[in-house]
């Protein structure tokens, strides 16, 4: 009886401990977020600096110096990326609400054939009047607000690198980190890239318009786990309708990016990952609801790390390895059918000594 009151007072205090984090990651998301993201950088590069230090012999100030080059051309070739679209979206804006309009008229004759009264009108002065120019500026604004973390993270990632001097891996916890969060960045990043290049060609064979901008969104959306994929395979519908209409182009783009998200996202990376992250699908959804709501799309890119992180932690310590099983979707030992079978026949031994 004590043993169950003493379950029960530690599972409240886990609680209530879950309920004030939650609440001061939520107050401290400015700070907190790009340094999260700088640690989970950290994480991933410090294995492959280890591989330049040990196997190729490489000085670790050159390893460091190689590294943040790398870093500071990924990051230039995101801008390029995100700027080149939206510079491609800008000189299209005009047409696509041109096309907009003719779209709706087309609708609305069908809607009258079929005997409905639909005014059109003022549905076209609405669309013509459309703020997308101010939507463009905080847009934009964004695109700044993107560069002052990056710049941020990059400080954050080059004090944590010089800070270490190669001693993380004489702690055999934090190799574990390590190890799954390089494996799980650099399977995203493969799986991803392969899935944006394949829907681009895709489209480029079929001639879709903003292609390149799609191509950006679907590997960035592709890092969000179960619904990046459905979000990358909906975006490019407006446009392909306003293009195509219910034509043969549009449904072969459709049904073409699906079956490679699905093939990619469900058949090829799977295998590729394997149990690394040791977490069980319906905890990886849920966990990604919630880290949306504390950090926003942020934390939706970081939610599968940060609950592998928070697993391994959990299993370290006493009182919240149930809670570490139950993340693993195994029942903890204690909640066991055949353990509790096991005690009462131990006990039954014992009385009959």
């Amino acid at each position: 009886m004590n043993e169950t009151y003493a379950r029960i007072n530690n599972f409240c205090l886990v609680a209530l401990t879950a309920v004030a984090l939650t609440t001061a990651l939520i107050y401290t998301k400015a700070v907190l977020l790009p340094f999260v993201i700088a640690l989970f950088i950290y994480a991933a590069v410090t294995p492959a600096l280890r591989f330049q230090s040990e196997k190729l012999k490489i000085p670790r100030n050159i390893a460091i110096l190689i590294t943040i080059l790398f870093y500071f051309l990924l990051t230039g070739f995101l801008i390029f990326f995100v700027s080149n679209s939206l510079e491609q979206f800008i000189r299209s804006a005009g047409a696509y609400r041109d096309r907009l309009v003719d779209f709706i008229q087309w609708g609305t004759m069908k809607a009258e054939s079929l005997g409905f009264q639909v005014d059109d009108r003022t549905v076209r002065d609405e669309i013509r009047n459309m703020p997308i120019f101010s939507w463009l500026r905080s847009f934009s604004g964004g695109i700044l607000s993107f560069i002052g973390n990056a710049t941020l993270i990059f400080i954050f990632v080059l004090f944590l690198v010089y800070g270490d001097g190669g001693k993380s891996g004489n702690n055999r916890f934090v190799v574990e980190i390590q190890k799954k969060i390089s494996k799980y960045i650099l399977t995203k990043s493969m799986t991803s890239v392969t899935t944006g290049i394949l829907v681009g060609v895709l489209m480029l064979v079929t001639g879709v318009d903003l292609t390149f901008m799609f191509v950006v969104l679907t590997i960035l959306f592709n890092f969000i786990p179960s619904i990046g994929s459905i979000i990358a395979t909906l975006l490019p519908i407006p446009v392909l309708l306003l293009q195509f209409g219910f034509t043969a182009p549009f449904y072969f783009v459709l049904i073409g990016s699906a079956t490679i998200q699905f093939s990619i996202g469900n058949i090829i990376e799977p295998k590729i990952m394997g149990e690394s992250m040791d977490l069980h699908p319906v905890v990886v959804l849920m966990f990604l609801i919630f880290w949306g709501l504390v950090w926003g799309i942020p934390g939706m890119f970081l939610a599968v790390p940060i609950t592998a992180v928070l697993k391994i932690v959990m299993s370290r310590i006493e009182t919240t390895k149930p809670i570490a099983e139950l993340l693993a979707g195994r029942i903890p030992v204690f909640l066991s059918d055949d353990t509790n079978e096991e005690e009462v026949v131990n006990k039954e031994n014992e009385n009959g000594l």
